[in-house]
């Protein structure tokens, strides 16, 4: 028994991205993105859990998508 305040849940550790070509992806199936959360796919953008990162919480995945949205705004803009 150990006694904790907290838990935090790790729920699935593969990304879905079986879909994805392989060249999009690292060795673990995670999608490669720039700071842009963009792939080298035009027009493809990443984010959250299934993108090759370190941290993974929901405060990061929310930081995630602010940045791909604008991004993928800025793109259909042109």
């Amino acid at each position: 028994t150990l006694k904790v305040s907290w838990i935090f849940p790790y729920i699935g550790a593969r990304p879905n991205t079986q879909f994805l070509d392989s060249d999009l992806l690292d060795e673990k199936g995670y999608l490669l993105v720039n700071e842009r959360m963009e792939t080298k796919l035009v027009g493809l953008y990443g984010c959250g859990d299934v993108i090759k990162k370190d941290l993974r919480q929901v405060v990061t995945a929310t930081s995630d998508g602010a940045i791909a949205a604008i991004n993928v705004a800025n793109y259909l803009k042109k």
